[in-house]
């Protein structure tokens, strides 16, 4: 019988594979089941949403965003930019969201990992717990 692979729980900032040729910059692909393309808007609201059976694999491509990710019971804050590329891996169960501040969308790339069939409930917004309520607060001001 074999045994499931694990995933890892927590939020991985992984630096980008790239290479050069001529003036074009090059990625390395992320292994995926799903390539979306996502534009933020600078007047969107941020709200929390947690995939059950997905891993979302996050790179901006055009501006900046912070997102925002509820991990050990708190609140944290990454930063991502076009001009620092990377890519930010965000395992199933972990509450996540995007605020752009900048005053053009933002345009994020997510090479989608599924590990399972999607929950219509991935979608709808989470509540932030109560204790943390002022650093939410702060952070989307």
């Amino acid at each position: 019988m074999s045994r499931p692979v694990s995933r890892p729980r927590r939020v991985e900032i992984l630096p980008l594979e790239r290479s050069r040729s001529g003036h074009a910059l090059f990625s390395a692909p992320r292994p995926s089941d799903e390539t979306l393309i996502a534009e933020i808007s600078p007047d969107q609201s941020c709200e929390l949403f947690c995939h059950r059976r997905q891993t979302d694999q996050l790179m901006v491509l055009r501006g900046a965003i912070d997102l925002v990710v509820l991990e050990d019971r708190h609140l944290r804050r990454i930063r991502l930019r076009e001009d620092e590329a990377s890519w930010v891996c965000i395992p199933p169960g972990v509450p996540h969201g995007a605020i752009n501040r900048g005053r053009t969308p933002a345009v994020v790339v997510n090479a989608v990992l599924r590990h399972g069939p999607s929950d219509p409930r991935d979608y709808l917004p989470r509540r932030v717990p109560g204790a943390l309520l002022p650093a939410w607060r702060a952070l989307a001001a």
